[in-house]
C-alpha cells in the first residue's frame, strides 16, 4: 500500500491550500457528466465536512498532547506496520489504510501515549494476542476509540477525494492516472508534515496533478475545473509529494 521514499521529510511543512473557487458545491460543466442532479449536493457535503473541526487531528499534537514521548519517526515506524499488517490480513476495501491512519492521529490528538517507547511497538506476539482476544474486549476498545473520536467517524479522507474526483474516468490511461494518485496519497501516511496542515481535497488535487503529468495523460475533464484547485495554488503541496518519491539511480 505504501511506497518507500529515499527522501526522509517526517516534520517537513506542507503549505496548507484551500480550493479557488468561493462557491462550495457550485454546478460544474462536465458535459454528459453533470445529468445527475445530486452531483453539485455531493460535491458540497464533502468540501464542508473535510473542513469539520472535530475531524481534524492537531497539526501540534506532538508537542502538546504528546509532549515530546513521541517522536514523527515513532509514529511513521507504527503507520509502515500498519501498512504491513493490512497486507498481512489481505482483502481490505480500498482506502481502508487511509482512514485507519486519519483515526490514529485524531487519536492521538486526544490521548497521551505513555513515555515510553514500548508504548507503540507492536510485534506479532502482540498481534496473535489481539487476534485471541475476546469479543467483548474488541468491543470494549472499539467503543473507547469511537468516543475518543468524539463519535465522528465519516469524514472524508484524501481517498475519497481521489475517488470522487476521478469518478468519471473511463479510459484506461486515465484509470492509471487515478491509481498512481492512490498510491501517492498513500505516501504522504507515513509523514508527519502533511497531519492537519493541508485538507484532504487539496493532498488529492495534488496527486492527480503530479499523476497526471508524470504518466503525460490527458484526461477527458480538466483538473481545476473538476476539483476546484489551481495547479499554482498546489505547487507546495505537489513539490512535498515529488520529494517523497524514490529516486532512480544514476
Amino acid at each position: 500500500m505504501l511506497l518507500q521514499p529515499t527522501y526522509d521529510p517526517l516534520q517537513a511543512d506542507v503549505p496548507a491550500v484551500h480550493p479557488f473557487s468561493p462557491a462550495v458545491g457550485a454546478k460544474r460543466n462536465l458535459g454528459r457528466n453533470c445529468a445527475d442532479p445530486y452531483e453539485p449536493d455531493v460535491d458540497a457535503d464533502l468540501r464542508v465536512k473535510e473542513r469539520e473541526p472535530r475531524e481534524h487531528p492537531d497539526a501540534d499534537y506532538m508537542s502538546k498532547m504528546q509532549q515530546g514521548h513521541l517522536s514523527p519517526s515513532m509514529r511513521a515506524e507504527l503507520v509502515l506496520w500498519m501498512d504491513a499488517f493490512a497486507r498481512h490480513l489481505g482483502g481490505l476495501p480500498e482506502g481502508t489504510l487511509c482512514r485507519a491512519v486519519a483515526y490514529l492521529d485524531r487519536f492521538l490528538s486526544v490521548r497521551p501515549v505513555p513515555a515510553h517507547d514500548e508504548a507503540l511497538q507492536l510485534d506479532a506476539e502482540v498481534v496473535e494476542a489481539f487476534l485471541g482476544t475476546t469479543v467483548h474486549v474488541v468491543e470494549e476498545m472499539e467503543w473507547e476509540l469511537f468516543m475518543d473520536l468524539s463519535c465522528v467517524m465519516d469524514g472524508p479522507t484524501a481517498f475519497t477525494f481521489v475517488e470522487h474526483f476521478t469518478r468519471f474516468f473511463e479510459r484506461e490511461d486515465e484509470f492509471l492516472v487515478r491509481s498512481l494518485a492512490l498510491r501517492l496519497v498513500n505516501l504522504t501516511l507515513a509523514f508527519f508534515g502533511f497531519v492537519g496542515r493541508i485538507l484532504p481535497s487539496a493532498v488529492a488535487a495534488s496527486a492527480l496533478f503530479l499523476a497526471r503529468q508524470i504518466l503525460g495523460v490527458q484526461l477527458s475533464n480538466d483538473l481545476e475545473e473538476v476539483t476546484r484547485y489551481k495547479a499554482v495554488d498546489l505547487m507546495g503541496c505537489i513539490c512535498s509529494l515529488v520529494e517523497l518519491l524514490p529516486m532512480k539511480k544514476l
